[in-house]
């Protein structure tokens, strides 16, 4: 009862806090709007089975304990409404082609940034380009749901990688990464291109 009680408080009154500053950077601080960030750190830390003697005697170093990647996402994923993507088979190549063409389609509408808002027409045409050219992919989570997909280009020549897409709109973006890092290879040059980005060209990993 005290923990709900208390919930009431830090996701309502302080949450509202919280969000008034993030959206009005005149706005006055207040110490309470760290509680609905502290209140996510906490339930992230228990679900994880934390040491939670070891992390109040870390002392300056307790924020290295701290998920703060897994917290952020957790904050901000939406529910993957996605169903389970089917097995491949080898005499239906052309199904899996167009299978996954609406898979990226579907990640892009929840994802928005860019690519949702082209004309249908090209947008097929690209992503076409890139399923024919091998430089898409698509990751799923444990239950083989779509949880975003990345697109890239190849130097001619050399062992480099552009990324030029990463979308992962249910707040999967480490999955997203980590799966692409086994399909590319970590000893593959990568780079990632962001056009919206000051610094549009940057090192992926």
């Amino acid at each position: 009862m005290v923990w709900r009680e208390e919930n009431k408080k830090y996701f309502n009154d302080d949450c509202r806090l919280l969000k008034g500053a993030l959206t009005d950077p005149t706005s006055t601080y207040s110490y309470r709007m760290n509680y609905p960030l502290a209140r996510a750190a906490a339930v992230m830390l228990w679900q994880a089975g934390c040491d939670i003697k070891r992390l109040f005697s870390a002392g300056a170093g307790a924020m290295a304990l701290v998920p703060i990647s897994a917290i952020a996402d957790a904050a901000g994923r939406a529910r993957n409404y996605l169903p389970a993507f089917p097995p491949s088979g080898t005499a239906q190549n052309t199904v899996d082609a167009y299978r996954a063409i609406g898979v990226m389609a579907l990640l892009d509408i929840d994802f928005r940034k860019g690519e949702s808002e082209r004309r249908v027409g090209d947008y097929y045409v690209a992503l076409l380009s890139h399923l024919q050219n091998r430089t898409a992919f698509v990751a799923l989570d444990a239950l083989r749901r779509p949880v975003g997909y990345a697109t890239w280009c190849k130097a001619a020549g050399d062992n480099t990688v552009t990324l030029t897409r990463q979308a992962a709109p249910f707040g999967d973006h480490l999955l997203l990464q980590t799966a692409l890092e086994r399909h590319l290879g970590r000893d593959t040059d990568v780079q990632a291109h962001h056009p919206r980005s000051s610094r549009q060209d940057q090192m992926a990993w």
